[in-house]
């Protein structure tokens, strides 16, 4: 340990008040604090602090809240500010895995020299909340940090000319998933351009109509038949006909530019269908096309269900939903309209339970005090015209097995494939309202810990990266190869070549 750096990076944070005398006192009695190499600002120290689990994003936040609200101003505002952005960037990357380690590793296998090396420490965590990842730093350097595309080229060309042994495979693997993920972030920005032009042609706001009918979750009509109406019944065709016409004259209402409003006209919607009837819940699952007009039709699926307003009710509501989410809940029942899937061994509550904790401690590590300030303007902002389910405006607003749980070696847990509708707040800035909904699908392992299920170690790595894909296929980004999330625990696979 350096006695110069660290406690100085320590104890700035305690003078800019972010962090209490006894979490100070936290950082000099564990005891990893005696092995950290010199760490470049406070805002390494507040995100090691953070990763390891000594202070939290709301007890920063709730800090930085009360320096702001000072009177007269604290004279410490502005570094303290500095120092809690920077760190909300260096937990995203820990949560990649780009690292002092996997840039320590880069540099050992060859693949970056030290002046590259020693500029990237400058930006990144000096631990992860996951294994380092070479492969996604070695990307990260290039399309974010300080490694000129030419030399990674360079290295990738050099790689690819080495003789057959076992380092060399391990660094062309490195440098065929690294290429990967860079020609992967390429195509997602190409296609946010792409989609920026046309927004511009066509309005901004064709694209908010769609994300109040795939995330609003909202109670649309409710009515009072004698059974489940059909998905195509005339009453359920009325009650999306009056939601089309509420969501265009609430998309208008928020405009402030004539020609915006204009560009929005009311959507229809044809092709209604149902995909299945879950018997024991009384609720009709449904598909149909919704066609919103601009320059061109623009066509598109949409999902609802039809049920009682509560498990009791002979009221009946129909209610927004995720396409993916109803094919895999309606698509797959049994004789007795019952589902097939129901996570077993685990059990659907169960599995849906440790699914959320784990989601939830990934999000309250990441930076997410900007997004949740700014969905609240957004949220005051709009007409009040549509009633969201509060439900499906969680980030993780459904759950849903799309197959059976398999067992895996060793007793080590359960592999369940899942389909997840996840409201993407990173997305939703960029479309200017407050969430995107995608549909994340993927194997996802269950451990078993003192009775209770919880996500396997992996969890984090691999819900972030279906998270990206589902993120690169909404942006139509779908034949980007995207690398196996990494094991630690075994020998590096075989090279994949670079596409």
């Amino acid at each position: 340990m350096t006695s110069a750096a660290n406690p100085d990076a320590f104890q700035a944070l305690l003078s800019y008040t972010l962090i209490t005398d006894a979490q100070h006192d936290a950082v000099l009695a564990h005891p990893e604090t005696a092995t950290l190499p010199p760490l470049p600002s406070p805002a390494h120290a507040l995100a090691w602090m953070r990763v390891r689990g000594l202070v939290t994003e709301e007890q920063q936040d709730a800090a930085l809240e009360k320096l702001e609200e000072a009177t007269p101003d604290d004279p410490h505002l502005d570094d303290a500010e500095d120092a809690a952005l920077d760190a909300d960037d260096l937990v995203e990357l820990a949560e990649r895995g780009i690292t002092h380690e996997a840039l320590e590793s880069l540099y050992k296998d060859g693949l970056i020299d030290a002046d590259t090396r020693d500029v990237a420490f400058q930006e990144t965590p000096v631990v992860g909340t996951v294994p380092a990842a070479p492969a996604v730093t070695l990307a990260w350097l290039v399309t974010d940090g300080p490694l000129e595309k030419e030399s990674f080229e360079a290295t990738r060309a050099q790689a690819a000319s080495e003789p057959a042994f076992a380092m060399a495979a391990e660094r062309q693997r490195i440098v065929a998933e690294a290429q990967a993920l860079i020609e992967a972030d390429e195509k997602a920005i190409g296609t946010w351009r792409s989609s920026a032009q046309r927004d511009r042609r066509i309005g901004a706001w064709k694209f908010i109509v769609t994300t109040l009918l795939v995330v609003g979750g909202i109670g649309w009509y409710a009515f009072a038949p004698a059974s489940v109406p059909a998905c195509d019944a005339a009453s359920t065709r009325k009650t999306l006909n009056s939601l089309m016409f509420r969501v265009a004259v609430d998309v208008r209402m928020r405009s402030l530019d004539p020609e915006a409003r204009a560009s929005v006209h009311t959507p229809s919607v044809s092709s209604m269908r149902e995909v299945g009837y879950l018997k024991p819940e009384r609720v009709r699952g449904c598909i149909a096309v919704m066609t919103t007009r601009g320059d061109d039709d623009d066509k598109q699926p949409m999902a609802y269900t039809i049920g009682p307003a509560s498990p009791k009710s002979d009221e009946m509501v129909v209610r927004g939903a995720d396409v993916a989410i109803v094919e895999a809940r309606f698509g797959h029942l049994d004789a007795d309209g019952k589902p097939r899937y129901n996570a077993e061994p685990i059990g659907r509550e169960a599995m849906e339970k440790a699914f959320r904790e784990g989601a939830a401690s990934l999000s309250s590590m990441r930076s997410s005090s900007a997004m949740e300030r700014l969905r609240s303007r957004q949220q005051r902002a709009e007409s009040g015209l549509l009633t969201k389910d509060p439900d499906r405006s969680r980030e993780i607003a459904d759950i849903e097995p799309t197959g059976p749980c398999q067992a895996l070696g060793n007793g080590a847990g359960q592999s369940c494939p899942l389909v997840v509708e996840y409201n993407d707040r990173l997305l939703g800035a960029i479309a200017g309202s407050d969430a995107t909904s995608l549909a994340v699908t993927g194997e996802f392992t269950f451990v078993q810990d003192g009775g209770n299920w919880r996500m396997g170690d992996d969890f984090a790595q691999t819900f972030m990266r279906k998270v990206v894909e589902a993120r690169m296929s909404s942006l139509g980004v779908m034949d980007a190869a995207m690398p196996a999330t990494p094991s630690p625990s075994s020998p590096p696979p075989p090279m994949r070549p670079s596409r």
